[in-house]
């Protein structure tokens, strides 16, 4: 007897179906790389110094910037126009006769190059004119000591250089005592209070 063999036939798997990546639209690329861009620029501009946070250890710019504030410096403002009286403004002490080197310091501009400056019964004068610098308290008074220890001193700001003083008058060392800031060591102007929240807000 023979036996007969039929061929078996091998039947295909049947056939998985694979998963496919969603299509990301360009504007979802587009949205993803915009705020990446937006979480970089804080980082560069504090690589190339125009933002800076400072921790301000002492009063001598009360009320406008107290001891403890956290403030941001920003460096904007000087590449388009140099300091103005009133601006308040933070500079590094080197190359400042009588003052500690590599500090920072904080204090309000009040005499720009060229300015004759004298204090006379707590009021300010720049070039013989009465100049009311002012913070939330009002107008600022200064007591006279130092470069200006009398009502009839009088001191001619430099080429290149700033007369500034601490609205804390009688708690500031200021140009009043050591002279003037260079012009080179200026680094931005103070703009905004981020702590404590009860001080939150622009820098005036």
């Amino acid at each position: 007897m023979f036996w007969s063999v039929t061929p078996m036939t091998m039947s295909k798997p049947p056939r998985i179906p694979t998963l496919q990546k969603p299509k990301t639209s360009w504007r979802a690329k587009a949205f993803v790389a915009l705020a990446v861009f937006v979480g970089l620029i804080p980082i560069i501009l504090r690589l190339l110094g125009l933002i800076r946070p400072f921790s301000v250890p002492t009063g001598a710019m009360t009320p406008s910037v107290s001891s403890g504030d956290r403030i941001v410096m920003e460096g904007f403002t000087y590449l388009a126009r140099k300091p103005h009286r009133g601006d308040i403004m933070v500079f590094r002490t080197d190359n400042i006769p009588l003052i500690q080197a590599d500090s920072i310091y904080i204090k309000r501009v009040a005499g720009e190059p060229g300015d004759r400056v004298r204090i006379s019964d707590g009021k300010l004068y720049v070039n013989e004119a009465h100049v009311s610098l002012k913070n939330s308290s009002g107008e600022i008074r200064y007591v006279g000591l130092g470069y200006l220890a009398t009502s009839n001193d009088v001191v001619t700001v430099p080429d290149n250089s700033y007369f500034v003083l601490g609205d804390n008058s009688v708690n500031s060392a200021d140009s009043r005592y050591w002279g003037f800031v260079p012009a080179k060591n200026v680094m931005g102007r103070a703009s905004v209070c981020y702590w404590p929240p009860q001080r939150m807000g622009a820098i005036k």
